[in-house]
């Protein structure tokens, strides 16, 4: 009989719910998190060059980017496969407490990540 991965919880961060998975194949301490822009379908898809030095993009012509707003490029958690088969408080603790550093991490404003580059 092969295991597989189940969905064991569900816990709530910022404005979404996020899931929680048990991968029988993961350590029993050990986790992993899989995080997604709010609103991926805001991205422009197709061709596009960056001057590496620059960081200027250059799109082809005729090409339509749309506007994004902050709330769409906002990276969120998507899901957590976790090595624990059940979702008990001292894991919504660890988990909690591990997401709201890297959330912050992820959506440090242009101005900050500038800042940390110099």
């Amino acid at each position: 009989m092969s295991e597989e991965v189940k969905m064991i919880g569900e816990i709530d961060f910022r404005d979404i719910k996020v899931k929680i998975y048990n991968d029988p194949y993961t350590k029993d301490g050990d986790s992993s998190c899989v995080w997604s822009m709010r609103n991926p379908d805001s991205c422009y898809n197709g061709t596009v060059s960056m001057n590496w030095q620059t960081g200027k993009m250059t799109y082809p012509e005729g090409a339509v980017i749309p506007e994004q707003t902050d709330k769409d490029i906002e990276i969120l958690p998507k899901f957590i496969i976790v090595g624990k088969k059940e979702l008990d408080d001292d894991l919504v603790k660890s988990i909690t407490a591990y997401l709201e550093p890297e959330y912050l991490l992820r959506n440090k404003s242009k101005e900050d990540k500038n800042e940390q580059l110099q």
